[in-house]
């Protein structure tokens, strides 16, 4: 139950920190160059969010770190 919980809220966070990513894109009507703008997203919090999320569902995914035996019901 708690891996669940886990790759739901890593999931969450996930569509959330990327849509903002893809969001930060407009700023390339602005003006901006494409390597401003991909400079300024690598800092962002929302990059280094989805980056974790991403580890955090691959490891539920791939059952990365679960001990097995403590599943009792």
């Amino acid at each position: 139950m708690f891996r669940l919980f886990l790759f739901l809220v890593s999931y969450g966070l996930m569509i959330l920190s990327l849509g903002n990513l893809i969001l930060y894109l407009n700023y390339r009507t602005l003006g901006y160059s494409w390597k401003v703008v991909f400079k300024f997203m690598f800092q962002t919090t929302e990059f280094y969010m989805a980056v974790g999320a991403c580890i955090i569902i691959c490891a539920v995914v791939l059952d990365i770190g679960f001990d097995r035996t403590s599943d009792k019901l």
